[in-house]
């Protein structure tokens, strides 16, 4: 976790425990696994920090558990220091609280979903399935590194393949005139993907290029025309379905998310 992030949680909990109602409820119904400088460090802090520690794969020992209270009380230590040199003012708290609530409550949602309808091993193996078959359906699968720079016209393409032929770099062009905000810091660089992540017409022109060259005729890609410089190639062995179980949980858990956020949108009123 970044440090900026260690002290939005203590700083949130600390705010917490000055409130008349905490104080309250930490006299009679809180238990405490440390205090510092009079300020708790709560039992349920405590269980929270634990069970992420067991869910990355750490063992419950003594131990851990001495390290984790060893933890939050030098948090907390940072916290008082912060407070008493008035830092938590560079600090946009009531934002970082928002966000940090809404991912909380969006990992509740997927928790009572995964308590509702556990994800089966058949589910899995379907899902490994799927995907390994728009791979190829083989056991290893070509990628490309590639780079792209998308422009509004046809004509403006044309020109700009004009630039590239008398020797401007492509990254430099890429910087000065591409359209897509994603790539374009990057030189246009979009990295390495699979010929079914791409458009048919771009993966098409990618069969007839050597590395290091580019596309001499303008690609059109939905409303922009893209010139397409292909990186490099790598043939890679298709991880077993064993090794992804992990990842395809993940694609059948976005799935799911993607299918709940479309009806959300689709019967709520948004305004832009």
């Amino acid at each position: 976790m970044s440090l900026k992030k260690i002290l939005l949680a203590a700083l949130l909990a600390l705010t917490m425990a000055n409130t008349p109602i905490a104080n309250a409820q930490a006299k009679n119904d809180f238990e405490f696994v440390a205090t510092v400088n009079g300020t708790p460090i709560t039992k349920g802090l405590f269980d929270l920090s634990l069970k992420a520690a067991i869910a990355q794969g750490q063992k419950d020992t003594p131990q851990l558990r001495e390290a984790i209270k060893n933890e939050l009380i030098n948090r907390q230590l940072i916290v008082q220091e912060v407070l008493r040199q008035g830092l938590e003012k560079n600090v946009d708290l009531e934002d970082q609280i928002a966000q940090m609530r809404q991912n909380l409550y969006l990992q509740v949602y997927i928790d009572e979903y995964l308590k509702k309808d556990p994800i089966t091993d058949q589910e899995l193996l379907e899902e490994y399935n799927k995907q390994k078959q728009y791979l190829g359906g083989g056991d290893t699968a070509t990628q490309y590194k590639i780079s792209q720079i998308a422009l509004r016209s046809e004509s403006e393409s044309i020109l700009v393949i004009s630039r590239l032929q008398t020797g401007e770099s492509f990254a430099k062009v890429a910087k000065d005139v591409s359209l897509d905000a994603a790539t374009k810091a990057q030189g246009g660089s979009v990295g390495w993907v699979a010929p079914q992540q791409l458009a048919q017409p771009v993966a098409n022109a990618l069969g007839s290029l050597a590395k290091g060259n580019f596309t001499k005729t303008p690609i059109k890609v939905g409303d922009a025309w893209v010139i397409v410089r292909l990186d490099d190639t790598r043939s890679g062995k298709i991880a077993s379905f064993e090794a992804s179980k992990s990842q395809l949980k993940q694609a059948i858990i976005q799935q799911h998310m993607n299918d709940v956020i479309r009806r959300l949108r689709e019967s709520s009123r948004i305004v832009q």
